[in-house]
């Protein structure tokens, strides 16, 4: 049996949000809005009065912390309190997250409005839980995904540059994570599909990452803006819309889950996690050296992570790999689709060996800026 989930209306375009009235009455007219409160300051000169101007009631509720268990019963209590008949979710994926779950558990429609580009998290049907202590407790698959998603593409293109590099790298992992399973699992159609539509992310990314993480613009509207976002927010959805219930590997994301239970990881994002589990993943594939170097180059331009200090991690590189790579849960029964082992051991020696490289990268590209420093210096 084939499943698919995705969003009824997508929306990315530059001031959307001044807009957006017409198209949230249509779906309720008494809403509770869950907000992070710097995500809150970018929407709210727009959002509000376009809901105002088409009579929808609103109530603001700011969300801080994890998307628990508990912080998803709380605010369904306070949509059940308010006898709203929306939710609206506007921020990053944490925000996004909780509001999908929410309005999930109240039965009721749910619009994401992403403020970074992040995650494809203003998309799935999916909601990443956490503990109270920021550590990775699971995941909650949801019945359906959003029903509208508006990306203000202004909005987007405003945000801090880091949280799009984490966006990119979150979504560059979707085609290697994919790709490498289908040695085992070739029969599976909606396999083939997630691995085509993360082609075409990445085929998109290889193209346009740097210059638009580079780029001074903030209109959002230059076709490589526009093409990035939709990488990251639809066709990285895209990838886990379609299920027929077989099994993957999902190693960079497994890691990620993992490095959560170091507290001294907290301070990264998502998709800076995942780009080192990426990197780690690509040493457990052997990739050759000329390879190796060139994916590791593009990592490092996004300012993405390559060693585990980068990550938090500055002291006992060995004892640290190592509770990493045994907190490395895969769906059970699917690493036999793989052409490579990720036996503890393996993993372990894997994320030593990404560290060793990265900071040999680092300081080689640090030697090469002194050098052509001073080289022009003594041209003056």
């Amino acid at each position: 049996m084939i499943t698919v989930k995705a969003p009824t209306v997508y929306v990315q375009e530059a001031n959307i949000l001044e807009q957006s009235g017409s198209r949230i009455a249509q779906l309720g007219q008494h809403v509770l809005i869950i907000a992070g409160e710097s995500a809150l300051k970018a929407v709210q000169p727009y959002l509000l009065p376009s809901l105002e101007a088409h009579q929808v009631k609103f109530h603001v509720q700011l969300f801080r912390g994890e998307v628990t268990t508990d912080q998803i019963d709380a605010f369904t209590q306070q949509a059940f309190g308010l006898n709203v008949d929306l939710i609206i979710g506007v921020g990053g994926g944490r925000v996004l997250d909780l509001s999908k779950a929410v309005a999930e558990q109240a039965d009721l429609p749910v619009v994401t409005v992403p403020t970074i580009a992040a995650t494809c998290a203003a998309w799935s049907a999916l909601t990443v839980l956490y503990d109270d202590q920021g550590q990775a407790a699971g995941y909650r698959p949801l019945r359906r995904s959003p029903n509208l998603i508006l990306a203000d593409s202004c909005i987007l293109a405003n945000a801090p540059k880091r949280y799009l590099a984490a966006g990119i790298g979150d979504t560059l992992v979707k085609w290697h994570e994919f790709a490498v399973n289908l040695s085992g699992n070739s029969a599976s159609l909606t396999l083939r599909n997630s691995v085509s539509t993360a082609k075409l992310a990445l085929d998109i990314l290889e193209t346009h990452a740097i210059d638009v993480y580079e780029s001074t613009d903030t209109t959002g509207s230059t076709p490589q803006f526009r093409d990035v976002a939709d990488a990251i927010i639809v066709l990285a959805g895209l990838v886990g819309s379609i299920s027929d219930g077989s099994l993957h590997a999902a190693i960079a994301h497994g890691l990620h889950d993992s490095l959560t239970k170091l507290p001294e990881t907290h301070a990264s994002l998502h998709g800076e996690k995942v780009a080192f589990g990426l990197f780690t993943q690509w040493i457990l594939e052997g990739k050759a050296e000329a390879e190796l170097h060139e994916q590791v180059n593009l990592l490092h331009k996004l300012n993405l992570p390559i060693t585990l200090a980068q990550l938090g991690i500055q002291q006992q590189s060995q004892e640290a790999a190592a509770r990493i790579a045994a907190g490395l849960q895969l769906r059970e029964g699917s690493a036999a689709h793989l052409s490579f082992g990720v036996s503890t051991t393996q993993v372990t020696e894997a994320i030593l060996q990404a560290d060793r490289i990265g900071q040999t990268f680092i300081e080689s590209c640090q030697s090469s800026e002194s050098s052509t420093y001073t080289k022009e210096v003594s041209s003056l």
